[in-house]
């Protein structure tokens, strides 16, 4: 399995998205489900099949600091570009296959779009590593992976499919009608942080500084001679950008709103954070510490090259207008943390919460964040400590009608509010001594964790009481990774969930690969030493 010459031990998940998918509603535990896993990216089309997101908008890595020039000469090649195939990569294989390793078993379809459709030669290699990632599996467990070209053409009918569970939201599927878990305007929103911050959840007070309006419709499809050449690329997959320089009605919506936004910025007291409406991958937040920092901030923002205001607010139009996309948040930051944690959980229907499991963060020696670890044998104390703010967060996604995983960040201080039901502060007595909990974040999807709960047994069994999950990127193939590694991969103690094996063209036999690595441990410290280890064999870890 993935190599002759490595015995793999078969994993056995303790339960698979499937099973808690049929946990969270009974009653519609006959019906065939089908994944859709992917990323998405609303700067630029991924692939000539997977266009940008026009209507459900994320602010990801790309999105947020790809100059517009950039996305443009993108957006213009007659061949897919580096970047686009760099974002491909990530987007279309490491994410999803690393959730198709926890999906279920043979009659779940679990899809995947091609990094390269039309490719007869590219399409069997994504075929083939997903197929080496999963192979490791249980039969029982190993998902149905389904290649597509692209969103617009998934064989629902052909599969069988009753609904699709969707990690994001993708503009091709409600133009296509394929039947949802959830209606993707309420998922969206549900994962939106203006949501967040108005649900009345425990979390840091915070003000949301809503878009006036919409970008101008153009009349008689011109705006001006600034942006004639801009739109040119509309139609090639590129993404609507209002260029600095516009003259017309569009240029003046949008120096209003990102005017009316610093001003809200620029008047806000330290510390604070900062947040666009819908994030992915970790980017779209900026802590603002200082004033330097707020300076740096305001900078950033009205950056006309590469701002993310002026790409954001271009974007807002009459399809999404009543999601409110350009919202930012300025909320409060917490002070003094003594407690940071990642809470998974399943809703049912009708808003209950089934405990998964509770990751912490990890200090090395020199107190500095390596990454996060869940330890099995605290689960039952962590799942005492945050029983009531899961509740109340499964309350609140469950009465808009979402049922599947979800994930909070939680800060924990000692710190208790005056007046304990300000913006609903959570506060738990678990351990004996009484502490104030914000929700700092809300994913109200599958998440990068969700596999350490499902892969408690495999691990305890064999001894170890902590796993991790992690990111790499190396020069090298899956064998040789695991040739270095051996031992770790045929103990058990290290497993792949997601790998990409990329020719970089320099050379014949010259790989690079990225993959999603999952390591256990005897206790905090041995899984330590093993991440520092991997961390100094490989170009790039981050957790």
């Amino acid at each position: 399995m993935g190599s002759a010459t490595i015995n793999l031990p078969t994993i056995h998940l303790d339960t698979t998205l499937t099973d808690l998918y049929k946990l969270a509603d009974p009653s519609t535990a006959h019906l065939r489900l089908g994944f859709v896993l992917c990323g998405v990216n609303s700067a630029i089309a991924l692939t000539p099949s997977f266009p940008r997101n026009k209507k459900y908008l994320y602010q990801d890595s790309p999105f947020n600091n790809i100059p517009p020039a950039e996305l443009k000469d993108a957006a213009a090649s007659l061949t897919i570009t580096e970047l686009q195939r760099s974002i491909a990569l990530k987007y279309l294989s490491l994410i999803p296959q690393r959730d198709a390793f926890i999906t279920g078993g043979p009659h779940t379809p679990t899809i995947f779009f091609n990094v390269s459709p039309g490719s007869a030669l590219q399409e069997a290699h994504d075929r083939h590593e997903a197929e080496a990632t999963i192979a490791v599996l249980s039969p029982e467990q190993r998902p149905k992976l389904v290649f597509c070209s692209g969103p617009a053409e998934i064989p629902v009918k052909e599969l069988g499919i009753d609904r699709l569970a969707v990690k994001v939201m993708l503009d091709d599927l409600e133009r296509k009608g394929y039947p949802l878990v959830v209606n993707q305007e309420t998922q969206w929103f549900l994962n939106s942080k203006a949501g967040l911050a108005k649900s009345g959840l425990p979390t840091p007070r915070a003000e949301v500084v809503d878009v006036e309006g919409l970008v101008p419709p153009l009349a008689g499809g011109e705006c001006c001679e600034v942006c004639r050449a801009e739109d040119d690329v509309v139609g090639k997959g590129g993404m609507r950008f209002v260029p600095a320089g516009c003259k017309g009605a569009r240029g003046r919506w949008v120096g209003e709103q990102m005017k009316r936004i610093v001003e809200k910025v620029d008047a806000r007291q330290v510390p604070f954070v900062f947040k666009t409406q819908q994030t992915f991958g970790g980017a779209g937040t900026w802590v603002v510490s200082d004033e330097e920092k707020k300076r740096e901030l305001v900078k950033k923002l009205m950056d006309d090259e590469t701002g993310v205001l002026r790409k954001l607010l271009s974007q807002v139009t009459a399809k999404n207008q009543q999601m409110k996309p350009g919202s930012v948040v300025l909320s409060e930051m917490v002070r003094d943390p003594v407690g940071d944690y990642g809470v998974t959980f399943l809703v049912r229907k009708g808003g209950e919460a089934t405990f998964l499991a509770a990751s912490e963060q990890m200090i090395n020696e020199d107190n500095a964040w390596i990454g996060s670890t869940i330890n099995y044998a605290r689960q039952e104390r962590l799942k005492e400590k945050f029983e009531g703010i899961m509740r109340q967060t499964a309350e609140w996604v469950g009465k808009h009608g979402y049922i599947g995983p979800v994930g909070i960040d939680v800060l924990e201080t000692k710190d208790i509010p005056k007046d304990e039901l300000v913006q609903g502060n959570g506060i738990s007595s678990a351990d004996g001594e009484k502490t104030a909990q914000y929700i700092v974040d809300l994913n109200v999807r599958t998440s990068g964790s969700l596999a350490l709960p499902l892969l408690k047994g495999h691990f305890t069994s064999r001894g170890m009481t902590c796993a991790s999950s992690f990111s790499t990127t190396l020069r090298g193939s899956r064998k040789q990774f695991m040739e270095t590694w051996r031992e770790e991969f045929e103990t058990g103690r290290m497993l792949i969930m997601a790998w990409y094996e990329d020719n970089t063209g320099n050379e014949e036999k010259e790989v690079e690969s990225i993959g999603d690595v999952v390591v256990g441990g005897k206790d905090e410290k041995d899984l330590q030493d093993l991440m520092k280890r991997v961390r100094e064999s490989t170009e790039e870890v981050t957790f």
